[in-house]
């Protein structure tokens, strides 16, 4: 559809978003990448089978499924819209889904195979309707299709992303098409003109800007070389609301983590896991480091923001004794070593100093490496680096955000022993199958105790997202900490 047809019929995309970001997305399709940032670029390329709306509730305006049906737990019909398109003029259709939750399970790079592990078949009904059928009860099929898994690729472009992280050009069903991009430079959106959703997108163009410092985001935005800044530095709010921005906090249950990989030294022996989950204050790092922004991490996966949260039931404090304990039960009385790849950025290795100082204390020597990103992270995943520093954003359904780091064929299965685990996945299909209010929040919370006692992932606190932006810019927070740019969810006021 042309311009000239859009000012016919009364609605015109105008302006530009101007985004920057400290790192580079990690891929440009959903299934074969695996950053949590990427979904501030994907949402504006990809809608989603389901989609959710700012309380994280599957919302069928939203979603290229107009309707759905729950007829048993093992059985879900989803009744797609007509006339959708792919960006290279396919037709969305029953068969297009199947086709690509067919890809997602069994392609071999495939970053959601885990979360698509309970779907047995798609059946093709008719053009329009695609039935579900699961192997098993799967309670958050729906909150899982708003992520990764139901970001719907054209089959026409399915040989041009087999391999892992790839950055070729996509074709979905979003409210902007894929321009250009390069790792380090602008990564460009333009609006689709044949986009479903009347009156959307709002704007004309996005531009993100990979590889910007942390700094220079901030000191950009103030003097209007960017629209919108996220996870901007506490000690700049006052200075970004003296220049006339919007700042909004909002906390959120997305985590900072030390990622360990227990296979290898010094993680394989659990004692120097656990003596390091002990041997640094949280409630310090925040203070100091964050200016109390974030919210220290006692209560492993289920933080504050989440109805699983229960305030009495902590984990990990900071705790001399206990440290020195762990030490002499693993025969390192003397203390340990080890590298931590980190992020390169003046906050990030703030944090880790401060806490690369405590661990001293105890013997505890911690080398950070640091990197740029995705370069920080990636060892870890290819199995070159016993750990990293990162965290794991916020997800629609709790389940999703604990089984991403320890469920079986999920993108963490490399850190579990030979057998997976069969504790811990026996537990992961217990949630899943538990529909029930109540009896879910008590499984979940077991599932929580199950993976704090193997101290895989050394939290540090539940991230608050924070965002400043320009006066005029309409945006609206999402419960998962994301920043969503598509369909019309950012908007310059006129």
């Amino acid at each position: 559809m042309a311009a000239e047809e859009d000012e016919a019929m009364g609605h015109v995309p105008t302006g530009e978003i101007r985004f920057p970001w400290f790192g580079n997305f990690s891929g440009t399709e959903g299934t074969t990448g695996t950053s949590g940032a990427d979904h501030w670029m994907l949402w504006s390329i990809y809608d989603n089978l389901v989609g959710y709306d700012t309380t994280l509730t599957p919302d069928p305006s939203r979603s290229l499924a107009q309707s759905w049906e729950v007829p048993d737990e093992l059985t879900v019909i989803f009744n797609l819209r007509d006339n959708v398109q792919y960006h290279d003029g396919t037709p969305l259709s029953a068969e297009s889904v199947r086709l690509h939750m067919e890809r997602g399970k069994t392609l071999e790079v495939s970053r959601i195979a885990g979360d698509l592990g309970a779907l047995d078949t798609v059946e093709e009904v008719d053009g329009l309707t695609a039935t579900f059928h699961m192997s098993r009860p799967f309670s958050p099929l729906l909150w899982i299709l708003g992520d990764r898994a139901g970001m719907l690729l054209s089959p026409a472009v399915f040989d041009d992303f087999t391999e892992a992280l790839t950055r070729n050009a996509p074709s979905a069903t979003g409210a902007f098409t894929f321009v250009e991009e390069d790792l380090d430079s602008p990564f460009i959106v333009e609006a689709n003109r044949n986009y479903w959703l009347p009156n959307a997108p709002n704007v004309e163009r996005i531009t993100y800007f990979q590889g910007v410092e942390a700094g220079q985001g901030t000191n950009g935005l103030i003097a209007g070389d960017y629209d919108i800044h996220w996870s901007p530095a506490p000690e700049d709010f006052s200075r970004m609301e003296d220049a006339g921005l919007t700042v909004q906090v909002e906390p959120t249950n997305g985590h900072r983590f030390f990622a360990l990989q227990p296979l290898y030294e010094p993680w394989i022996n659990e004692h120097a896991r656990h003596a390091f989950n002990a041997a640094f204050d949280r409630d310090a790092v925040v203070d100091v480091v964050y200016d109390n922004l974030h919210t220290p991490n006692h209560w492993g996966w289920l933080g504050p923001s989440t109805i699983y949260h229960d305030p009495d039931e902590t984990f990990w404090e900071y705790d001399p004794e206990l440290v020195r304990m762990h030490l002499d039960a693993g025969g390192l009385s003397d203390g340990f070593e080890f590298d931590m790849p980190v992020h390169n950025d003046p906050v990030t290795l703030n944090e880790t100093e401060f806490i690369q100082a405590q661990l001293a204390e105890f013997g505890i020597k911690m080398n950070l490496q640091p990197r740029p990103a995705p370069d920080y992270w990636k060892g870890f995943f290819e199995g070159t680096d016993g750990g990293q520093f990162s965290g794991m954003s916020m997800r629609a359904d709790i389940w999703q955000q604990i089984f991403w780091n320890g469920g079986a064929g999920a993108p963490y299965d490399h850190i579990l022993p030979p057998d997976k685990d069969p504790e811990l996945q026996a537990q992961f299909t217990k949630v899943a199958e538990t529909f029930e209010t109540e009896p879910r929040i008590e499984a979940m919370r077991e599932l929580n105790r199950l993976m704090e006692a193997r101290s895989w992932h050394i939290k540090v606190f539940y991230h608050a997202q924070t965002v400043a932006h320009h006066a005029d810019l309409q945006y609206e927070l999402f419960g998962d900490g994301k920043a969503h740019f598509g369909q019309n969810d950012v908007r310059w006021a006129t």
